[in-house]
């Protein structure tokens, strides 16, 4: 949602309340501003020139909004694109570079033992189509694993089991920093025959471990920078894609397949374990339980600071001057401690905006279309069950910090939790002011983006699946990936919520796979021997 700002701090959108109910603006999203000029009336043209100024105004408020919306999202974009390319480029590096034949077989074996009910291996005689099933089963066997392991940890946050889950994330997140971390050097000195002796060995993977455990889990009481933590969330995706790309081929790009299944399913589905994961999260944020977000799970991004938040440790300022001193926070009064009963007396005009249904049609003094008394005027409607209005659904006049007298009425949309702020002028057409504190989020907002763990180690199992057929594959793969990841994020600015990343990356990835493989690279193979003129 675009914001806009003007001298005061605070943007109005003019928003025109229509006579009739056939109003092509949508009515779910009040907070957007109608782009519909206000209607012409008989009041004093005077007053009409104002409203027809303050209009024009606000469209320059909202295309400047609009400019720095995108701004805003190419920063997150760029936030995530950096080290998403660097843990799938160290992943296929490590692949092709830290590997040998004996490691991969024995790797391979190991895999398939443990999580594989059939074998897929090249030894295998049977047929593409059969293969190609059972690496489907394989898959299917694996993600339901996945699955359950996600919906026993969604348990143990939901009984407050933190501890609990804190040690075996704690636990599992050393034992992959050590262990791997020790696969991958033995790996390469076996290799590139590097002599380390046993105890400079076990010390640098030691110190490695702890450090990488103490920064995934510390740096939010900023013990360790964050940076510690990015750069140890990108290493870990790189150790675990490494030892993943070990799959059998069959059993490896299935898995992916289906791993964008089942993402879609995990948090999309009202039954999804990480959608309601995600929603535990979001109600203790809300309820201020503390628990917060578990670590070791996310890859978090700092952004440039939108205008109209605020961090911690700065004030927002209006008119060029501090908040007043002695003005108390009026801006957005909370709402009532239980929501009152009854018919919903509101300006007739705030009523056609929000498409209230009036409960006596002769109250309203008229016909459309409606002058601007009547547009001012007071009338009952039905209490709508999806909207708050507080203060007991009367008008709130604010003063204190803003000291303007203007009237305005509050009202929280219970579905989406956002607060709507409406002013009326004299002619009766509605305004809607975004304040800078005016959501009840932007305290809380740290300003970061927020990327799951899972996305970049199978991104970066995919590039390096890729990687062990052609550099081509492997390119095209990282260019596909990150312009899924891109669409994710134009999704993620339109709908508000959590979306799963795997899909259109995965599914991209794959299919262009495929193509560069058995189409593109064969084509330009045959132009190369047999080139043709033109």
């Amino acid at each position: 949602m675009s914001q806009s700002r003007d001298s005061r701090g605070i943007s109005l959108h003019g928003v025109h309340s229509s006579d009739d109910s056939d109003n092509s603006d949508n009515p779910d999203n009040p907070l957007s501003p109608l782009n519909s000029p206000p209607r012409a009336s008989s009041s004093p043209p005077s007053s009409l020139a104002s409203s027809v100024d303050k209009y024009e105004e606000c469209e320059e408020d909202t295309n400047e909004a609009v400019l720095d919306s995108i701004t805003y999202s190419l920063y997150s974009y760029a936030a995530m694109v950096a080290p998403v390319t660097a843990a799938m480029v160290l992943s296929s590096l490590a692949t092709i570079y830290i590997n040998t034949p004996s490691y991969s077989k024995t790797a391979s074996s190991s895999f398939a033992s443990v999580y594989q009910v059939y074998s897929t291996d090249d030894s295998d005689d049977s047929g593409n189509a059969e293969l190609m099933a059972k690496g489907l089963v394989n898959a299917l066997v694996i993600v339901c694993g996945i699955g359950a392991m996600t919906f026993v940890m969604v348990g143990l946050y939901y009984f407050k089991c933190i501890k609990v889950l804190g040690s075996f994330i704690f636990l599992s997140s050393f034992l992959l920093l050590s262990v791997y971390t020790m696969t991958l050097w033995t790996v390469a000195n076996d290799k590139y025959l590097l002599n380390v002796d046993i105890i400079t060995f076990f010390y640098v993977i030691a110190n490695f471990a702890f450090l990488g455990v103490t920064s995934i889990f510390y740096s939010n009481r900023k013990i360790v920078p964050a940076s510690f933590a990015q750069i140890y969330a990108v290493l870990t995706s790189v150790l675990l894609a490494w030892q993943l790309s070990h799959f059998e081929a069959w059993t490896g790009w299935t898995l992916l397949v289906m791993l964008g299944f089942y993402d879609l399913c995990a948090v999309l589905t009202p039954c999804g374990p990480l959608k309601a994961l995600v929603g535990l999260l979001q109600k203790d944020e809300e309820n201020n339980e503390g628990r917060g977000m578990i670590p070791g799970l996310l890859y978090e991004a700092k952004l440039p600071v939108k205008r109209g938040t605020k961090r911690e440790g700065e004030e927002l300022k209006r008119d060029g001057a501090d908040n007043d001193e002695n003005g108390d926070d009026n801006d957005q009064p909370p709402p009532p401690a239980s929501p009152p009963k009854g018919p919903l007396p509101v300006p007739l005009a705030l009523a056609l905006t929000l498409r209230l249904k009036v409960i006596d049609e002769a109250e309203v003094g008229g016909p459309p279309p409606y002058t601007p008394e009547q547009r001012l005027k007071l009338i009952k409607c039905v209490r709508p069950n999806d909207m708050l209005f507080s203060r007991n659904d009367g008008s709130y006049k604010t003063d204190g910090s803003e000291g303007d007298g203007v009237e305005r009425y509050f009202v929280k949309f219970l579905t989406t939790g956002n607060v709507g702020t409406y002013i009326i002028d004299e002619m009766g057409v509605v305004f809607t002011e975004e304040l800078e504190d005016n959501y009840e989020d932007d305290e809380d907002d740290d300003g970061s983006i927020k990327l799951g763990l899972g996305d970049f180690i199978f991104y970066s199992v995919l590039v390096s699946k890729a990687a062990t057929y052609s550099f081509t594959t492997c390119v095209v793969c990282i260019i596909v990936i990150l312009a899924g990841l891109g669409g994710t994020m134009v999704l993620l600015s339109v709908y508000k919520q959590a979306l799963p990343a795997l899909p259109i990356s995965i599914f991209f990835g794959v299919t262009f796979y495929l193509l560069t493989r058995f189409s593109i690279e064969p084509y330009i193979e045959q132009v190369l021997v047999n080139p043709y003129y033109v």
